[in-house]
Parts: structure tokens; sequence; C-alpha cells
């Protein structure tokens, strides 16, 4: 079954990767590569920042989604406007970089209210990559509804055209939109790349044709590297993103190698990472850079919405859980302990406040070391219910899942057992990306945090086996309890389904 994150994290992550060195000179990153998530420099922002591409592509998935799975291009200017006017589908509340094309189109949309695909920009100086770093989503949309090249062009060109109506970019992200429509098909770059030069491109100017010739009549990714361009010109980004793809042979030098080409960084790595998650998946994936992507529960959140849309529309469903119920409550142990000691691939941190660097369970903090903590001091808080992956450190496991969970003594919160199934349900959801086999889980929203025992008892068997769908590679669930008095419980519960 397709799934849209692996493609949409492999964008987010290339373009986080890329945001602080933007436009810097590739002979000045040739010296000094970038080979991590870094912050500030360029854009001044935080480490895992991602800039417009990724927010506009955002967008784009939301407005299909809000529009029960139909392309509506006034919907999806309208959220770029509130993208760019009000820092929403942003990592920090601000924008980070906007083209002049993409400004003036949106402008034109706002003041005149035409219909979105007659605001693009149609002259030779909108040659730029500002709607191809948005076609992620319409790949996947043309791949799951099985459309054929008259309407994918006609798609392409109409999302194209909402900021970029010249010709020369509607044919770039056509040919973009057909390789990525042939990895997901066949998972074979060289087929794609044979795809791409073999299409109908009559519809296009022969002048237009002639900008792509090194990709269709030759062989880019032959060339050198002296002689690829990465600037934000439409024909210099795809060569760019098939030169680096074709050349190497993971999603980590894929990214590696995009950045460091220098000048437009964030999109040419962006557009470069969406295709190599295609090919690669998520797991393949450095862990330290998904761990640094700001929002990335969010974003992950977003493709499980975007992915059951597409599917309804197509009378499906994603399949949730193809064990049997009680296949999925026999990987349950509950079990007395500390947690540290639990031989499992990752331990679940409950935390009560969305400050992951303080108020975390002791125990864990104390044992992973002071570099748990000075990890945690780089993130954005968190909000109830929600769940963000860290090394373990010192710990003798891989990973620490943290969760924040409410409080049932404060009267300010409400709705604490829908918070309480939350965690659990973002738990199973980015354990999946990290390729977690175990997972020892603390009794969530008991002592401390004040909830009733039989409820907390309920919502924890319950949410496992709702949730078991979104890792169902999970082999091991342990339930760590404090006491014999409330590992009773759980053990009597979860007998009790079995």
């Amino acid at each position: 079954m397709i799934s849209s994150k692996d493609g949409i994290i492999g964008f987010a992550v290339g373009d986080a990767m890329g945001v602080p060195v933007e436009f810097t000179n590739r002979e000045i990153l040739m010296e000094k590569p970038v080979t991590s998530m870094i912050g500030f420099m360029r854009h001044n922002v935080k480490k895992g920042t991602w800039s417009d591409d990724t927010s506009m592509t955002i967008a784009t998935m939301d407005s299909i989604i809000s529009s029960n799975g139909n392309i509506v291009a006034n919907d999806m200017a309208n959220r770029f406007l509130d993208w760019m006017e009000n820092g929403n589908y942003t990592p920090g509340g601000k924008i980070v970089d906007i083209d002049r094309t993409t400004l003036r189109a949106l402008g034109k949309f706002k003041t005149t209210r035409r219909s979105a695909v007659n605001c693009g920009c149609t002259s030779n100086t909108d040659n730029g990559n500002g709607s191809l770093m948005r076609m992620l989503p319409i790949i996947y949309y043309s791949y799951l509804n099985w459309l054929e090249q008259d309407r994918i062009l006609k798609l392409v060109a109409g999302i194209s055209s909402i900021t970029h109506a010249n010709e020369l970019v509607i044919m770039g992200c056509y040919m973009y939109v057909n390789y990525a429509l042939e990895l997901l098909s066949t998972n074979n770059r060289k087929n794609a790349y044979a795809k791409i030069q073999n299409l109908d491109y009559s519809m296009f100017s022969m002048q237009t044709i002639r900008a792509y010739s090194r990709i269709l009549d030759g062989e880019i990714y032959h060339y050198g590297i002296d002689e690829i361009k990465s600037s934000s010109n439409i024909v210099d980004t795809l060569e760019a993103v098939l030169w680096v793809l074709m050349n190497t042979d993971t999603y980590n030098q894929a990214i590696i190698g995009a950045v460091n080409l220098g000048s437009d960084t964030d999109t040419v790595a962006a557009c470069t990472g969406g295709l190599a998650g295609i090919i690669y998946g998520i797991k393949s994936i450095n862990p330290e850079w998904k761990i640094d992507l700001r929002k990335y529960e969010e974003i992950v959140e977003i493709c499980e919405k975007f992915d059951e849309t597409l599917y309804k529309i197509n009378g499906k469903e994603i399949n949730k859980n193809y064990l049997s119920r009680s296949d999925i409550l026999r990987r349950i142990e509950i079990v007395n302990g500390d947690i540290t000691e639990i031989p499992a691939d990752a331990l679940v941190c409950a935390n009560s406040s969305g400050n992951l660097s303080r108020g975390g369970e002791g125990t864990i903090f104390t044992k992973a070391g002071l570099e748990l903590e000075n990890k945690c001091k780089e993130f954005d808080e968190l909000e109830k219910g929600q769940a963000k992956v860290t090394r373990a450190y010192r710990i003798n496991t891989k990973y620490i899942i943290h969760t924040i969970v409410p409080k049932w003594y404060d009267e300010t919160e409400k709705n604490q057992n829908e918070l309480l199934s939350k965690c659990y349900e973002n738990i199973f959801r980015i354990s999946a990306d990290f390729d977690i086999k175990s997972i020892a889980i603390p009794t969530l929203g008991i002592g401390a945090c004040g909830a009733p025992v039989d409820v907390a008892v309920k919502i924890a068997i319950n949410e496992i086996e709702n949730n078991f769908f979104r890792n169902d590679e999970i082999e091991k669930i342990y339930i760590v309890c404090s006491d014999s008095r409330i590992k009773k419980e759980y053990v009597e519960y979860l007998n009790s389904l079995i």
C-alpha cells in the first residue's frame, strides 16, 4: 500500500537540510559539506526548520483533504494566502522564504479574486521552481486516481498556474510528476528516466522542449558536476535533481549530494528528497534528521489523512489491522520494574509539560544523562497528546518516545481521556518510522497525573489495539507498572479481552 509519508517526509527533510545554506556557493560547501541538520545561518531559524517548499506542499495536501479528495484551485490559493499572510503551515508561525513570482501571483489572486489558475505569472522571467516544489501531492493524487496523461497534464498545468503559468515551468513540472509516477509503479530510476524521455511533448513549443534537451536527448546523469547548475531556474533544478538521484544509491547520499551542490539548496534537496523517499522509504532516512525535523509528528498525521482521503474516493480503506484482536493483545506483556531495564527498542517517557527538557520521568532522564536534557532543549514545546522521538543516549536501548500526558487534577484541562488516547495514537504513529519492533510503555496517566486507574488501564489496552495498525511490525509491547496492585488491574482487563 502506497504511503505518502515516504515522499513527504523525504521532501521535508531535504528542505530543512538545505534551508540554512540556501544560496551558498558550491565551492564553499565542497570545502565544508553539510552532512547533518544545522540551524540559523542564511535564514536565522532553528535546526530542522523547513521553508516555503514544505509549507506549500502541506497546504496543497490540506486543501485536497478539506475538499474531500477534489482539486479546487481557489481553495489551494486561499490556503497559500493563509500561509503567506498568517504563517499557517509553518514550523514556527512565520514564513521562511517566498519567491517573487509566487508573491506576485498570490497578490493578484487576493486583489482581483479571479480564478486562481488565471493568476499565475507568464513572463520569461517567471521560470523558477516555485510550483515544482509543491507537485508531490499531485503525484500521489494522480497515481491513486489512475489518471491518464491528458488529465495529468491538465492537472499539473492548472496547479502550477496558480503561481507559475510559464510554459517552461509547466513542462518541467510535468516531467517531474511523470518521473515520480514511474518510481511509484516500478521503483526503477532508469525506467523512470526513460519514461520522461519518451513522453509526448508536442503540446509545448519547440523552444520550451529544446530547453530540456540535456535531459531528453542525452543522459543528464553522465554529465560532470561542473556542468550541473543548481539554481532556482526550473531547468537547472530539474537537471540537478535527476543528476543527484541517478548518481547516488541511498536516501542519505542523495540529500547530502543535493544540498552541497549549493545555490537553491532547499528546493533542490527537497525535490530530490521527495523522489528519494519514494525509492528508499522513510525508514532509510537518517534517524537524526527525522528527530531534528520540526513538527515531524504533525506532518506524518497530515500524510495519514491525505492517504485516507485518496483511498476513500477510490472506494478503498486503509487496512487497519490484518491481525486478529487476540493476536495483537497477546503481544502485550504486563510487567513490574524499572522501565530503563526493559529489553525494548524504545521506551516511552511520560511528561506533563510540553517543554521536554523538564518534567519528564526522572529515572529515564537520570540514566540517559545530560545529553538527553540538552537535546530536549532544542525542540519546540509539544501539546498534550503529542509525541517526539529522541535517542536514548546512555540507556541500553535505541530510542525514547516522549509524550505529553494530561493532568486529571488540573481543573483547567479538559478532555483528558481523549488526550490520553491521543498519546497512544502518536506513540504508534511515529514509532513505525524508526524501525521499532518492541516498545516499553509506563502506566500513562496513573500516579502524578491523577488518572483513575480503571480509566487509564482501559484506555491503554484499547488504544494499543486500535493503533497497532500504525506500526504492525511491533512484536512486543511491555506495559511497565510501578506496583503489583496496578499490574493486577492491567492483567485482569487484558485477560478479559483475550
